[in-house]
This record gives C-alpha cells, structure tokens and sequence, in this order.
C-alpha cells in the first residue's frame, strides 16, 4: 500500500504515473520495462513491495534469491536456517569475496548495519521484520535473534520485501542519499544522467557484480507507463520489451502482437473491515455484523462483473497458496436472508452504515462500488471515496481512522499477509490495530511451527479468520506480464519473484 502497499502486491500498488513513451526504442543490448507506477521510493527502506520493487531487483543483490517457482536460491548468503527450534533464532553465511558497486567488500558488518537501518527506519513494509531484536556477526555468519518466532525469514530476506537487498556503507553513511542513486551489490547500477525521476530510470552494468554471465543487458531502461493500453500498445510496436501493466482484458491482444503472456501469482481482492472493534462503526465490533456482511454479497456476479482473471473466493489464502481450503468458500456463500437475520440478532435490523475508501487500480473501486450496491439491499448504507491512484493520501486516509473499510489486494504468503493486516500495528492496513483471541491464538501457532507443521497450522489460521469475519473477501485476481523478444521470462508461481536476471534477447 505503500507498498502497493500490494499489498503485492501486488500486491503490487499503483500509483499516478507520468509520460508516454517515447525515445523508448527497444534494441537487443538494452531492456526497456514497462511499469503502471513509480516506484515509491528509491530508499529500499521506504519502498513497496511488488513490480515497483524492480528498480531494486536490478541494483540491490539481496541475501536470499526468490524464484519465479517459488522457491529460494543462494544470493549474498550461501547457506541459512533457523537455529534450535521456536523459530527465534536464524543463521545465514555470506558468500566471499563479493564487492558493492563502489568496490567495497560485502562483510556481515555490512550485512548488519543494513539490517539495522532497516529495523530502525522501515516504512510500510516493516511488519515482514516482526520479532527481530538483534542482529549481530561472527565471521562469516549473521545471526538473527528474535523475541517472537517469525517463520518467513527466508522470504523477508529475498528481494520479495526489500529486506534482503544489502546496502553499502557509503550509503549508509548518508541515509538522504538512497532516495536518488544505488547503493547495492546488484548487477545494475542506477544512471542518474539518464533517469527523470517519475517517468523512467535507466541502469548501466555494475563492473564489479560477482556473476557478469548474468548481465545479458547493457542497459536497462524502466519507463512509467500508468496506462494498460498504452503500455500494451508499445509492447506490439517494439518501444518496450516487458510489459508489467499487464492485465487480462489484454492478453489476448498481445497474443496477437506476437507476445507471450505469463500468469499466475493470485492475490485476493476484499473489503478490509478494518474497524473491527467497532471504534468509529460500533457495528462492525459484532461478530455476526461483519458474517451478515459476507452472506450479502453475490461474490460470483461481481467477479463476473468483474471480467477476466477475475473468480469468486470466500477466503483471504487464494487456490494454489499455503491456508487454502476449498471447503471455507462455502461457510460464507451469498444467502441475503441469514445477512438481515444475522444483522437483527445483533441488534442492528435496519442495517449499519460506514466509510470506506479505495483506489481505482486493479479492480478495487469497481469492486467497491459492486459490492456497495449489494450490502445496500440488506440495509447496510455504504460511503465510498475513491483516492484514485494516489497512493500517499490513500495511506493517510486510512490512518485517519475514519474509514472503517477499505477494498484492497494482496498477493504474499498467508504469514506475511497477517503480519500486514491482522497483526501487524505498524501496518497501514491495520489502522485501528485490532486484536482477537482467537486470532491470536492460531497465529502464534502458524509463526512457531515445525516446517512439517506450517500446512496444517496455516489452513487453521485461515478458518480462524473466515469465522471471525474480518474481511469481506470478493474475488481471485491474477497477475500478468507480457513480453516480446524476451527469452526465459520464467514462471508465475503463488509467492514467487520475477527472474528478471534470467531474461535475455530472444534469439
């Protein structure tokens, strides 16, 4: 959300972008990349998570590498896992001899003093780091404490979250100087010369990166372009080489360009009843309000409605994802007769009424204004204000707390997913920083799990929070990237990254 903060997230968040794209030529020794929106910030720190992170998937070498398959490979760290058991403790080994950019060594003193900047200066991803208290060196190793188990450690130190990507001390010697150029061990550097911030960001080979065979660029050029048709446009004319506005009312039509289209990655679509103790909807604090308002709302017509890539779901875990359980789309079908009983009993049988507050990417205000008119029918009287792609005054209006819900997608695991907006207090999308026993309870279960216990701890967390009804979860949406003239885009796994250093010239 801000991390696009989507959230993916994708999550991935759209904010207003600028320019077309011209000058944009792609040629075979330069990558031009299509993306819906600046990036947040240029400070890992600061930034979201999802496409935006790409600028920093090119210049920051992360400890862990995320595949598009989902899983992880050696990066800074050759080797990691949890000590002992609890998932309190983590331990990574650095890879030798590697260099920042700027030619010096990338030692486990550096590794720390990131980690520690991160810790004391995380934006709007810094619920990932939840339970972290230390980090210190010994040799060749970083040891990771905790004072709650946090069993997504491998994930938050991959360039999924930012977490991973390593800064040099001379970046952080001056903190203010990460918001406009690159401190990283990543195979690209950013080409301040050739960048306007806003608009499009050029990078230029990183002479000392440990692995030059995968520099298959010279140049890499990442263009804003907010427009879905524009950018599909200038993927057939040959301007732009990957295309991360993708959506699935066009892959048809880049087909036809000649392109191919990548899917996969689904995130959830849902209102978040963000109030859920009632403070400024005392209603919403009722258990069988919020059920009521999952019995009033036809997810199937408004994924119709929705159009393609879109199918209904009743659960926050979308299918092929850790919590997923076909069985819970069931405990909340569309049934407006038990919403008006439910909304009776808990002594609101004229309905309830409430803000919510949205954006027009991906759906969610389409989404909102659907669903709207369908809790309309039993009583229930909903506001809606639209902050359009504004991302900033989005995260403002939520924090206000005067919205009591928002509409909003999210692409993680189902632990990092929580962290944001269930447990997280320093999320965006807990703005009211609720808490539930229950909830509680199934959560703690899922962070300190045995790895041969996440699955089934993970599908109880999952029913734990359908039952309690803390969203209103609307549709599945899938990701999409087309590309043109682009050999091994790689996969669209559940929790996977783009393999952006696999991408090379088609031959």
């Amino acid at each position: 959300m801000r991390t696009r903060l989507a959230l993916l997230a994708v999550c991935a968040l759209l904010a207003a972008g600028c320019s077309g794209i011209t000058n944009a030529a792609a040629t075979d020794d330069t990558l031009v990349i299509a993306l819906p929106a600046p990036p947040e910030n240029f400070d890992p720190a600061k930034n979201g998570s999802g496409v935006q992170g790409i600028v920093h998937w090119l210049s920051y070498e992360p400890l862990i590498r995320a595949e598009s398959d989902g899983s992880f490979t050696p990066a800074l760290a050759t080797e990691w896992g949890y000590v002992g058991t609890g998932n309190r403790l983590f331990e990574m080994t650095l890879r030798p001899g590697v260099k920042f950019a700027d030619g010096t060594p990338v030692d486990a003193a550096s590794v720390v003093g990131t980690l520690k900047y991160y810790l004391a200066n995380g934006g709007s991803m810094k619920p990932f780091l939840t339970g972290i208290t230390d980090v210190t060196a010994d040799g060749d190793k970083v040891r990771v404490a905790l004072d709650k188990p946090n069993p997504i450690l491998p994930y938050v130190f991959s360039q999924l979250v930012n977490w991973g990507d390593v800064i040099s001390p001379t970046g952080l010697a001056d903190p203010a100087q990460l918001t406009s150029r690159t401190f990283g061990a990543g195979a690209y550097t950013l080409d301040p010369a050739g960048t306007i911030a806003g608009d499009h960001y050029a990078f230029v080979k990183n002479p000392n990166y440990y692995r030059p065979e995968l520099q298959r660029y010279e140049k890499v050029l990442v263009r804003v372009v907010p427009d879905p048709n524009s950018a599909v446009q200038a993927l057939a004319s040959g301007q732009v080489d990957v295309n991360l506005n993708a959506t699935a009312t066009l892959a048809d039509q880049a087909k036809a360009s000649g392109a191919s289209v990548l899917e996969g990655n689904p995130g959830v679509l849902a209102l978040y009843l963000v109030d859920r103790d009632g403070q400024t909807t005392p209603g919403l604090g009722d258990v069988k309000v919020r059920q009521a308002l999952n019995h009033a709302v036809d997810r199937n017509a408004v994924a119709a409605a929705l159009g393609a890539g879109y199918s209904a779901v009743g659960q926050i875990a979308p299918d092929g994802t850790d919590g997923h359980d076909p069985a819970l789309d069931d405990l909340t079908k569309y049934d407006p007769s038990a919403a008006r009983r439910l909304l009776t009993e808990a002594g609101y049988p004229d309905g309830i009424s409430f803000q919510l507050v949205d954006l027009l990417t991906f759906g969610m205000n389409t989404a909102s204004q659907a669903v709207v008119d369908q809790l309309g029918k039993v009583g229930v009287d909903v506001t809606v204000q639209t902050d359009g792609n504004d991302l900033n005054r989005y995260v403002a209006d939520l924090s206000s707390r005067k919205f009591s819900a928002t509409t909003f997608r999210l692409s993680t695991p189902l632990f990092a997913s929580a962290l944001f907006n269930i447990t997280g207090a320093a999320s965006p999308l807990n703005p009211f920083q609720s808490s539930d026993e229950e909830i509680d309870r199934a959560f703690a279960t899922l962070a300190a799990a045995p790895e041969e216990q996440q699955a089934a701890a993970a599908a109880a967390f999952n029913r734990t929070v359908v039952d309690r009804a803390w969203f209103l979860p609307i549709a599945t949406v899938r990701n999409y990237v087309f590309a043109k003239g682009v050999a091994n885009v790689g996969e669209f796994a559940a929790n996977g990254a783009l393999d952006v250093l696999d991408w090379a010239p088609a031959r």
